[in-house]
């Protein structure tokens, strides 16, 4: 099953901050997790294994997301890079 990936407001407007490079290694990211959703870290405090953090770009930027596996969508509401 591959899921969608989906950038909500805040995450939007996070990209558009994003250099070239970081942007970059977030669409690498994305690729794998479109495949793999599963493949992140659960937000504390756990309560909902939905919620989703997973490094990118050699570890300089962090993704949070959450899984939707009805829709089989990967919303992505966070995106913080500190390159």
């Amino acid at each position: 099953m591959s899921y969608r990936p989906e950038f909500e407001g805040a995450a939007l407007i996070q990209l558009n901050g994003l250099p070239k490079a970081a942007f970059d290694a977030l669409v690498e990211r994305v690729a794998v997790l479109v495949l793999e959703p599963w493949d992140a870290a659960v937000i504390p405090p756990g309560n909902d294994p939905a919620y989703r953090r997973t490094v990118f770009g050699a570890g300089y930027g962090l993704l949070s997301f959450r899984v939707d596996e009805a829709a089989e969508l990967i919303r992505i509401f966070d995106i913080l890079w500190i390159g």
